[in-house]
């Protein structure tokens, strides 16, 4: 989803111009009698390779940060689904008078299973989510800076 998101925001900003990034030496190319420029060249950027670079940056960030989160989740959502699951004989949220051994057992399993898996996924989002937040800001301003996005990210003043 994060990846999705910086996505958007990159072809919603839209890409620069390599000749409207560098206009003099658009013309120093296309007159060849122009004054030649004596800054120092900088090597081509690809673009392809540079988002690639930002979208592994970013995902490696969340998968990275994600992970404590998603344990301690999955953990906690296992512990509290399975007496829940067993008490309730796995419809997990309506009660059921007569508890059965294999109620309780497979009430267990399936509660443990659901709220587990709700656990790891709330935890891995919760802890996986401010430091997702600030790459994708780096990678912005990297791109941005190495002109391959026109607008840089605008920055709110919130205390006045």
């Amino acid at each position: 989803m994060a990846a999705m998101i910086f996505a958007a925001s990159v072809i919603s900003a839209g890409v620069a111009n390599a000749d409207a990034a560098n206009p003099a030496q658009s013309a120093s190319e296309s007159n060849p009698a122009a004054p030649a420029d004596n800054s120092p060249q900088t090597a081509p950027v690809d673009p392809g390779a540079e988002y690639m670079k930002a979208f592994d940056g970013v995902a490696g960030t969340f998968s990275n940060d994600s992970t404590v989160g998603r344990v301690v989740g999955t953990t906690a959502g296992i512990l509290v689904g399975c007496p829940v699951g067993a008490v309730t004989g796995g419809t997990l949220f309506i009660p059921v008078a007569p508890l059965t051994p294999v109620g309780i057992v497979g009430g267990c399993l399936i509660g443990a299973a659901a709220l587990g898996f709700v656990g790891g996924t709330v935890g891995s989002v919760v802890s996986g989510s401010p430091a997702t937040l600030n790459a994708l800001n780096q990678q912005y301003q990297s791109l941005h800076s190495k002109g391959l996005i026109a607008a840089p990210v605008p920055v709110q003043n919130v205390a006045q």
